[in-house]
């Protein structure tokens, strides 16, 4: 698998049987709660929840959760969590018809969900989008400098940038460019014999 592979595990729609009571009886589940219950049992198994988010219609919700761990994120892990998280999903019933869950890791455009998230990347290229009240929706692409006590810095084109995290309404890593340097290219052509 290729560099920053992002791997998508979607076995088949799942839900629908009612093996239990609904966990939110008379209101709709959001990915805030929903990852509240679920984030235990995927740590459990020895990754991190990197996200979780509900998307799609009321009445075809899609449940995506990004995953990671130290090391790689393979295609056999994504099966293994998407397997756990059906079974817990289908005993809670959140939802009150059928819907999809989709497992994948984060791939390079990994979500950026936790002041954490922000700390451990300081240094790499963000793209982050902001809520700035009257000002609108603002988005900034710079360099990580530093997360601490709800405060993003980043080092943007425009100069410093300060957000607030609660402001924050999607950030992701921007892709790294993976470039040979010429140099050992060369080294390496002359040496396999290339002219």
């Amino acid at each position: 698998m290729g560099v920053g592979a992002h791997l998508f595990f979607t076995p088949f729609a799942v839900g629908g049987g009612r093996a239990g009571p609904p966990l939110y009886r008379g209101s709709s589940v959001n990915s805030a709660d929903l990852e509240i219950v679920v984030g235990p049992e995927i740590e459990a198994l020895g990754f991190e929840c990197v996200k979780l988010e509900i998307v799609g219609s009321a009445r075809s919700p899609i449940v995506r959760i990004y995953i990671d761990k130290e090391g790689s994120v393979t295609i056999k892990h994504c099966a293994m969590v998407s397997r756990a998280i059906g079974l817990v999903l289908d005993r809670l019933d959140p939802f009150p018809g059928r819907y999809l869950l989709e497992v994948s890791s984060p791939g390079n455009a990994r979500p950026l969900a936790r002041e954490q998230h922000f700390a451990r990347f300081a240094g790499r290229e963000a793209r982050v989008e902001c809520d700035e009240g009257d000002a609108g929706k603002k988005t900034y692409t710079g360099r990580i400098r530093s997360c601490i006590n709800g405060l993003l810095v980043l080092d943007a084109e425009e100069g410093e940038r300060i957000v607030r995290f609660s402001d924050i309404v999607k950030a992701h890593l921007c892709p790294q460019e993976y470039k040979i340097d010429k140099k050992q290219k060369d080294f390496k052509d002359k040496k396999d014999g290339v002219k």
